[in-house]
Parts: structure tokens; C-alpha cells; sequence
């Protein structure tokens, strides 16, 4: 257990990166009290969150949480994680090729993957109604949602395996008592088409009820190919899902979910930028003086963001579907909940992998995953002096991996055209189990003081067949065993029933893994383990017209798990891939989020975020990165941009007695980011974006049924990207350019 000073000290680094922004928080409620009426019920609103698995007001909660309700949803025009993410503080993502492929990072901590990891091992949790999906999905659709929830830091205590970076929890609306339906269509550039259909029916009154939702979203897209296989980035997609809930008592109720999501687009979304790595000048242009991307009649980045030349089409898609059961039974004093679930998805990525005109590579590559996992809890329902909850879990995640690159007829090796490069074929199994539980102790009115743990174990079983050129490589099999305690504390002070002051202390745990690697990288990769340090103040202020959310925390983590991927030719000019995991030794992320919200008078609302993060390497003298090894230590983490930070101004006026109509304008800020860790050996761009700044304009009328909406996502056009990979050899490294987009919605209810 870690010695009392040093906790002390972390937590007092907390407090003190917290204190720039607590300023600026005293700062703004002056301006709010000037222009705020005397009426109560003007109040910036309450938002109920189930971050400990139980319906709570957000401000009672002493967890750093962004929530979005289904309002906001709508108004704000989310349609996936791009949307949500970009408005919490602290929370970054990088495209990378289609929308079920997105990688996140919370404070620092991001979801580094193998590039054909079959079993996914990520670094949060992402749970749908209480059921995780992280291994089948990191970008689930966004129809009929009730709620999201985005927690920052350790989730292990609530939300389970490898929620060490944090955790997204969804609720999508259960069925009701009630006949009820909704249409909502949108049309936006690029010709992109979006039609939704909900429809709630009571089946038996009283005992049982059904709810569909479902939509259908088309684009042309914004890339065209120019070659004369034509194609580029439109896509379709699809998603649909039926709820099912029982009530026969007041104290039992059972639903039961399933969804299917289906998702196709054209190619990859990327664009060429000219830049070549050493790999690529070392195993396609042996290093000749001179030698550069081809701008293959379509130029490059930022002069070119629509147009491509590739030689053979593209297909890249997905198909998500999950199934799942939650029962739950309240006693007197107590509630069980029991929850069984089981998701699968497939992945393919099909065509053109050189990125050029001429016929050198092509790929096949095919991802199959499936996860069973069911969990058991008892948690206390009453106030009292001690309140408890207890839990275990049972899952198993198994995947497969089928994939391919071949030379194609105008391959610069001089090989023959159809025969493999490449080939990865892999099958892999993770078997894990958990104990979990809480107790608070309220020692009065004001304070209240939490205990809790984690107890998890994990078996991982991975077999690889590798061919290169023909001639077989590999083909190994090893499983290993991983085990961890994370311990939770946390302490809450109430001085009055708008204010709440938090401290925690967590630890946080990621498993290990095994690989075989041909080059050097370890077989076995250690587990991620961390100790966060946060404290928090929560309050509302002037008759609950403004409402904050202030944290700062302090993060040391060890064995951070790091992706390293390259290619190279070996002594007998036979060319090798290395893709797996490699841990640095240590890093360090301190910083701090703040949250505000406020009704400055019947008819203006405005709010903000700001995010702080500071997160380094500290022990990483030795990064293998494109082949070569670097000193990272004090380099910045990948996906961790030093300021994140959003703004909002929503005006209401009423039309007449049924519509009001609104005006708002929207902002946000990432500041520079590393894409991955390329950045490391060429610290400009691509592999380093640039910050940028983003404006939104929405203004429509809607009444109790009828919703209309005009909006302008980037407003002035602003040119950005998230990501850059290197996945094309021929015109050099892509990257993902923004678009503006200019559309409209309609919703009506019935």
C-alpha cells in the first residue's frame, strides 16, 4: 500500500493544477448574477447519470463525468463519437478509415491496439444498458438514445475489465406503457441522406411493451477517385434495434435488447500529403537520393482534400450486432441485477494498399470478434449510515484474423503478380473473471467517506500463422494469465446541498498480452497499471442558474502498452511486417477539466469546457519506432492534445403558442496532437496536427411534436485532420481532411 505522504502529495499536485481554472470559474458567475431573474424554476436543469449504478443527479456524483441527454442529442446533431467527444474536456479521438474505427484516449490514456488485434483489449469501458461492447465496437449508433455518459479516470469499481482510462455508458430509451413514434430525416453536403423511425406499442397494458428504432444514412462523400475504376468514400450505412421490457410487478423488471448495425464505405477517407518514412524509402526506393511520393496527378494535402488515384477500388465496412438481457429486483432494502450479453462483429477491408495509380499491392483483410460476458450485482437501495454494493463477472472474447497483401502487376520488387506478400492468419481467446464491491460510510449529513475494490483475472491464448513470400514464418501459440486488486477511496464533503467537494484515489489496470513477433519485440507484453489522484469540486450557484464541475488530477502509470508497426527487408531481401505491442516504462499525465453551465435568463443559455493535460513519457529511452530506436523520455503521449475546450450560446424566443425557435452557435478547440507515435522520429507534420478551432450554427423552431433545423457544421471551412497513417507507399503518408457541412433535420412525434 502506498505510504500517506506520498499520497498526499499527489493529491495535493491535484488540487494545485486545478487552481488556474477555479480563477477563471470565480470570474464568470458575476456576469451570470447580473443578468439572472429571481425565479427559481429558470434553473440551468438537472441531469440524472447512473455512473454508480444507480440514478443520481450529476452534481451528487463525485466522479469527473460529461453527460448528454437525449435534448442535447438532438439539438446538438450527434451522430456518433466525433460529435460527443468533441465537447468534453480531457477526451480526444483520431479517425482511421470508417466510422466503427475511431481510437479514443481519456486524459492521456488511449486505446493502443495491434494493428490485427482480433481479441480488443481496450483501455475503457464502453457499455450499452449496462452491457459491455468495447470488444465488439468503439463507435455504437446514437438512435433513440436516452442518455451518455463519458467518466473520466479508473471505472473499475463500477464498470469492470481494463476501465483504466475511463468509461462511456449509454442508455437507450426503454419501451413504455404508451403508444408512441417519431420520423426524423436530414439532408446535408455531399448528398448525404438520413432517415430514422421509432415506434413504441404497450403489447400486453401493463405487463409487457416493445420499441423499435432504426435508420438508414447515405453520403456520396467527399473523396472521388480519379483513375477509371472510379469509386471513393460514399458510404451506407444502417442500424436497427428492438427492445423488449416486462414488468410483472412493481418489483421486477426485465429487458431485453438486440441491435444489428451494418456500415460500408467506398475506401479508406484519407488523402495522400507526400510524406515518405524510412521504411518505405528503405524497402521500395532503397534509400535512392531524390526519391519522393508520386503526386500522381491529384497533388497533395492541404492544396488537395478530395481527390485520390488509385488503380484498384477500395471497400471498407463493418457489421455490429449484439444481444442482451437485464434483469433487475428490488427487495425492501435491496436491488439484484443480473445481466447476460453477447455481441459479434466483422470487419473487412478489401483493395488498393500501395495508394497510387499503378498496380503494385493489393489486400484482403477480414476480422471476425465475438464477446459473451454476463454479471451479477447486490447493492443497497436505502439512505443510511452505510450503503453497499457487491458484484461479479464471467466473460470470455474470442477472435480471428484472416489477412492478405499480394503484389499486383506493376510491383516495384519485380515479383510475380497475384503471389502473396504477406499473410496473417490468427485465432485468439480471452478468458477472464471479477469481484467487485463498495461500501460508503456516511458519517453525517455532510460526509461521507467510500471503500472499494476489484479483484480480476484474465487468461489470453493467441496462435499466429505467418507466410512472406510464400515460405511459412511462423506459427506459434501462447496464452497467459493475468491477475490484479485495484483498490478505489474516496472521500465527499457537502457544506451546504448545492456544493460537493471529492477526493479519490484509484488504481487503475489494463492486462497484458501475448504476441510472436519477428523482429524485436517481446513475446509476452506486461499489464498497464496506474494510480489516479483527482480532487473535485461540484456546486450550483444563484438559485441553481449556473452549475460547475471543477477536477484536477494527477495520473502516474507504468508498462504503458504502446503500438509498434513497420516493415523491412531482412538480410536475404525478404520483406517482413512487425505490428504488436511494446511497453514504454513509465508516464505521467497531471491536468485538470472544468464544466459550466448556466440560464443567464428565461431565454439565453450559454456553457464551456475547458481541458488541461500534461501527459510525458518518463521511462522510454528506448522506442523502437519505424524501425529505429528513439529516446523518448519527456516526449508528449500520442493522442493527447495539451488544451481541449468548447463553447455554446442558445437563444429561445417563443413564435406563437405551440413553436418557440432558437438560435445557437457552438465552438471547440484541440489543441496540437501527436496522431501516433511517428511523431516520435518526425516531430512535424503529418504525423504531428496542427491545433485547430471549430464553429457550429444551428437555428430552428420546434413545438411539443414538430422539430425543424438549419445548421452549419464549420462554419468558415476551417482545414483539419485528427490522424494521419502510414498506409499507402506510393504517394505517401494519408491523412483525413474536414469538410464543412451545411444541412437540415426535421423530426416529428407521434
Amino acid at each position: 500500500m502506498m505510504k500517506i505522504g506520498h499520497l498526499l502529495g499527489r493529491a495535493k499536485t491535484a488540487f494545485s493544477v486545478a487552481s488556474p481554472l477555479a480563477i477563471a470559474l470565480a470570474l464568470v458567475p458575476t456576469q451570470a448574477h447580473a443578468q439572472a431573474s429571481d425565479t427559481a424554476d429558470s434553473g440551468a436543469g438537472d441531469i440524472i447519470v447512473t455512473a454508480q449504478r444507480k440514478a443520481e443527479s450529476l452534481q451528487d456524483v463525485p466522479i469527473s463525468i460529461t453527460a448528454f441527454s437525449a435534448e442535447a442529442i438532438t439539438k446538438q446533431n450527434i451522430q456518433g463519437i466525433d460529435g460527443y467527444f468533441a465537447v468534453t474536456p480531457n477526451v480526444s479521438f483520431v479517425a482511421n478509415g470508417s466510422r466503427d474505427r475511431r481510437d479514443l484516449a481519456i486524459r492521456g490514456i488511449s486505446n493502443q491496439l495491434g494493428a490485427y488485434d482480433d481479441v480488443r483489449p481496450a483501455t475503457y469501458a464502453f457499455y450499452i444498458n449496462e452491457f459491455n461492447v468495447s470488444a465488439g465496437t468503439s463507435n455504437p449508433d446514437v438512435v433513440d438514445m436516452e442518455r451518455i455518459e463519458i467518466l473520466r479516470g479508473p471505472q473499475g469499481v463500477y464498470f469492470g475489465r481494463n476501465a483504466v482510462g475511463g468509461a462511456i455508458n449509454i442508455q437507450t430509451k426503454k419501451p413504455v406503457n404508451e403508444w408512441e413514434g417519431a420520423i426524423n430525416l436530414g439532408y446535408s453536403s455531399f448528398d448525404a441522406k438520413r432517415v430514422e423511425a421509432i415506434a413504441n406499442a404497450p403489447i400486453v397494458d401493463g405487463l409487457l411493451a416493445a420499441r423499435l428504432a432504426g435508420q438508414f444514412a447515405e453520403s456520396d462523400g467527399n473523396i472521388k477517385n480519379i483513375n477509371p475504376t472510379g469509386g471513393g468514400n460514399g458510404s451506407e450505412y444502417k442500424t436497427g434495434r428492438v427492445s423488449v421490457r416486462l414488468t410483472p410487478s412493481q418489483d421486477f423488471t426485465w429487458d431485453v435488447v438486440y441491435s444489428y448495425t451494418e456500415e460500408e464505405t467506398g475506401m479508406r477517407s484519407g488523402v495522400p500529403t507526400g510524406f515518405l518514412t524510412r521504411t518505405w524509402r528503405s524497402v521500395y526506393y532503397q534509400n535512392r537520393p531524390g526519391n519522393v511520393a508520386s503526386p500522381d496527378g491529384v497533388g497533395f494535402y492541404p492544396d488537395n482534400r478530395t481527390k485520390v488515384n488509385f488503380d484498384r477500388p477500395q471497400s471498407v465496412g463493418t457489421k455490429v450486432q449484439y444481444v442482451s438481457s437485464n434483469m433487475v429486483y428490488e427487495f425492501d432494502t435491496m436491488a439484484l441485477t443480473a445481466v447476460i450479453g453477447h455481441i459479434k462483429s466483422d470487419v473487412f477491408n478489401y483493395g488498393d494498399v500501395d495508394g497510387g495509380s499503378f498496380d503494385f499491392f493489393y489486400e484482403d483483410f477480414l476480422l471476425n470478434r465475438k464477446s459473451t460476458s454476463g454479471e451479477v450485482r447486490l447493492q443497497s437501495t436505502t439512505d443510511g449510515f452505510f450503503e453497499w454494493s457487491l458484484g461479479g463477472m464471467v466473460g470470455k472474447d474470442s477472435g480471428t484474423t484472416d489477412q492478405a497483401t499480394y503484389y499486383g502487376t506493376q510491383n516495384p520488387l519485380g515479383q510475380v503478380p497475384g503471389r502473396s506478400i504477406t499473410t496473417l492468419v490468427t485465432d485468439s481467446d480471452s478468458k477472464y473473471h471479477a469481484v467487485f464491491g463498495q461500501g460508503t460510510f456516511n458519517l453525517s449529513d455532510k460526509i461521507a467517506v467510500s471503500i472499494g475494490g476489484r479483484y480480476s483475472y484474465e487468461k489470453i491464448r493467441r496462435r499466429l500463422i505467418n507466410t512472406s513470400n510464400g515460405a511459412l514464418t511462423n506459427d506459434s501459440e501462447r496464452e497467459k494469465a493475468f491477475k490484479d486488486f485495484s483498490p478505489r477511496f474516496n472521500a465527499t464533503y457537502k457544506p451546504s446541498d448545492d456544493f460537493m467537494v471529492f477526493a479519490t484515489v484509484s488504481r487503475g489496470f489494463k492486462s497484458g498480452g501475448v504476441q510472436v513477433q519477428e523482429a524485436s519485440l517481446r513475446n509476452d507484453y506486461e499489464p498497464e497499471k496506474l494510480w489516479n489522484y483527482e480532487i473535485g469540486v461540484k456546486g450550483e450557484l444563484f438559485d441553481r442558474r449556473l452549475r460547475f464541475d471543477l477536477t484536477g488530477f494527477y495520473m502516474d502509470w507504468k508498462d504503458v502498452q504502446q503500438n509498434v508497426r513497420f516493415q523491412f527487408l531482412d538480410a536475404a531481401g525478404v520483406l517482413r511486417g512487425v505490428n504488436g505491442i511494446d511497453n514504454a516504462g513509465a508516464a505521467r499525465s497531471y491536468g485538470a477539466e472544468l464544466s459550466v453551465d448556466g440560464r443567464i435568463s428565461e431565454r439565453l443559455r450559454v456553457g464551456g469546457t475547458v481541458g488541461w493535460l500534461e501527459a510525458n513519457y518518463t521511462d522510454f529511452p528506448a522506442a523502437l519506432v519505424d524501425g529505429i530506436t528513439v529516446n523518448a523520455n519527456g516526449a508528449r503521449m500520442v493522442n493527447a492534445p495539451r488544451w481541449t475546450m468548447s463553447g455554446y450560446a442558445e437563444y429561445t424566443v417563443p413564435l406563437d403558442d405551440s413553436f418557440s425557435g432558437f438560435v445557437r452557435g457552438e465552438w471547440n478547440y484541440r489543441g496540437e496532437t501527436l496522431s501516433n507515435n511517428f511523431a516520435l522520429v518526425y516531430p512535424n507534420s503529418p504525423f504531428v496536427a496542427p491545433g485547430y478551432h471549430n464553429f457550429n450554427l444551428r437555428l430552428g423552431a420546434e413545438s411539443e411534436k414538430v422539430r425543424v433545423q438549419l445548421f452549419v457544421e464549420n462554419l468558415f471551412d476551417n482545414n483539419y485532420y485528427t490522424n494521419a497513417y502510414e498506409k499507402a507507399f506510393y504517394s505517401g503518408v494519408q491523412v483525413e481532411p474536414s469538410f464543412q457541412n451545411i444541412g437540415i433535420n426535421f423530426g416529428y412525434k407521434f
